[in-house]
């Protein structure tokens, strides 16, 4: 209970720190706040936690939460053409935000003294916004391509951190996770009618099942694979069992026969 109690207090500390950072009163007046996603700074934190100080912990967990709202910031980024001057504002001013947000992680590294990381974070960046482009602009993919690219996107920089501070064993619990919440959000997002390439292209698959049957399958063939490695390597499970209790979107209720007959 004592460590968890630690985990929760930095956790705290860091979100209080990434709020006073990206507070800007004549930009939040134009955008929403994009805030720190907890469950993932919990987890990712927690797992920096088992060999790293816990100042440079909460400093690299702040970075990637930075970088991470950057990411979530531009996706929100319009490509289509925009026909207002105040549309044309908000997404230009989107745009300032997610670079804003990308610009404090360097300031952060270089004054914790951890320079080389910022080579890791930039890379990882542009590898992540190339797939994110590979993911619009392909409409031929399958099922297991578009999943497969979407754990690339959901985890990457996770791993990249975890590999340099030698935690490469914990890479799997972050691709298997966050990719699940991926899954259960597109899967909510599709529930209220909104487009969603994952799980048109899981219910358009070939076979006999209903729409419903495919996707609760594969949310529980996922749910399966973490269970097992939890078994695998009991040294995380406590921490990823929260992530998923607090963190996972519920499965949505009472919709498919709406959607698909």
């Amino acid at each position: 209970m004592g460590k968890r109690s630690h985990i929760e207090e930095e956790v705290t500390a860091i979100i209080e720190k990434f709020n006073r950072l990206t507070y800007h009163p004549f930009l939040n007046d134009y955008i929403p706040e994009v805030g720190i996603d907890e469950g993932k700074c919990k987890l990712f934190y927690a797992a920096l936690a088992k060999k790293v100080p816990k100042e440079e912990a909460s400093v690299v967990t702040l970075c990637v939460m930075l970088v991470q709202a950057a990411l979530d910031v531009h996706e929100q980024v319009s490509l289509h053409e925009v026909d207002s001057d105040t549309a044309r504002k908000h997404r230009q001013l989107r745009v300032l935000v997610g670079d804003f947000y990308s610009s404090l992680y360097y300031y952060l590294l270089a004054e914790a003294d951890r320079v080389p990381l910022t080579r890791i974070f930039s890379f990882t960046l542009q590898e992540i916004n190339e797939m994110k482009m590979e993911v619009y602009s392909t409409s031929s993919d399958s099922y297991e391509d578009i999943a497969n690219k979407l754990v690339f996107i959901e985890s990457i920089l996770y791993e990249k951190i975890l590999e340099e501070y030698n935690l490469q064993e914990l890479k799997p619990f972050f691709q298997l996770s966050f990719y699940y919440h991926r899954f259960m959000a597109e899967w909510n997002y599709w529930s209220q009618g909104q487009n969603s390439t994952l799980m048109s292209l899981l219910i358009n698959s070939s076979g006999s099942d209903s729409a419903w049957q495919r996707i609760h399958h594969k949310q529980e063939q996922l749910r399966k694979e973490i269970d097992q490695l939890t078994m695998e390597q009991k040294g995380f499970t406590q921490e990823l069992e929260l992530f998923l209790q607090e963190s996972v979107p519920a499965a949505p209720t009472g919709f498919i026969e709406g959607r698909v007959q």
